[in-house]
């Protein structure tokens, strides 16, 4: 392990990264055991003081007043995948395993494609030049889940503008990655109901409504127009046969 020194904590700052891909969390045991014992495992800082690993240590510090930190100084090459290295081990919840999978995906999909194109191998440091590179085979390897889970959790999030609910119950703990998954499959994926035998569609040609009617059909305004039309009569004063009286 790398030498470590002590930085004044108000000088340090999380790596905007950082926000966007971890949930915030309250841990009342994390900072008592920060309280007790202090800080046991340095952060990772760059040399302009931007925390690639320990926000949550830092902000801990900061809470308790500690005035300085230990810290081991990095200036990774590529800060972000620095980022999800550092995170590796990490307890996560299924909305950070879907924001990781997003940023692997950007990086990775580019070299695939160009890979395919070329057939030339993109990353000999990995693998056999033969060997194609597959997106999210590559990201469950590296985020260390199954590819089963990982795309379980890249449906249901890729979905989730389209069944807020299940999404909202599954970020909230409330059901499982495959129970989410269920649910948010059956509602995306659910065949457009049909009307029932004896029934048709039929549109209103003045407010162009759509009912369900039984058929034959012989309607020629919707029983709402109609009402309207009658209505529109009486206040005008005219008869059932179109005169004024």
């Amino acid at each position: 392990m790398s030498a470590y020194v002590y930085l004044s904590t108000e000088e340090l700052k999380p790596h905007p990264k950082n926000a966007e891909i971890y949930e915030e969390r309250e841990d009342k045991f994390f900072e008592e055991s920060i309280s007790d014992n202090g800080i046991l495992e340095p952060l990772v800082v760059t040399s302009q003081k931007v925390i690639l690993s320990g926000a949550r240590r830092w902000k801990a510090a900061l809470k308790l007043g500690l005035e300085k930190i230990p810290c081991r100084v990095e200036d990774p090459e590529d800060e972000v995948k620095a980022i999800l290295e550092y995170n590796r081990y990490r307890q996560k919840t299924p909305r950070e395993i879907y924001n990781e999978l997003r940023i692997i995906r950007a990086e990775l999909a580019p070299k695939a494609k160009e890979q395919q194109g070329a057939r030339t191998d993109l990353f000999s440091n990995l693998r056999k030049s033969s060997e194609p590179i597959h997106v999210d085979e590559e990201a469950a390897e590296r985020l260390e889940v199954s590819n089963g889970q990982l795309y379980k959790i890249g449906y249901i999030y890729g979905h989730q503008d389209e069944a807020k609910p299940i999404v909202e119950r599954l970020d909230k703990g409330e059901i499982s990655v495959h129970q989410a998954f269920t649910e948010m499959k059956s509602t995306v994926e659910a065949p457009p109901k049909t009307p029932e035998e004896g029934h048709k569609t039929w549109k209103c040609g003045a407010c162009l409504q759509e009912f369900e009617v039984e058929e034959p059909v012989n309607l020629t305004i919707c029983p709402y127009c109609e009402m309207e039309f009658i209505n529109w009569k009486a206040e005008k004063g005219f008869g059932d046969a179109g005169k004024q009286g």
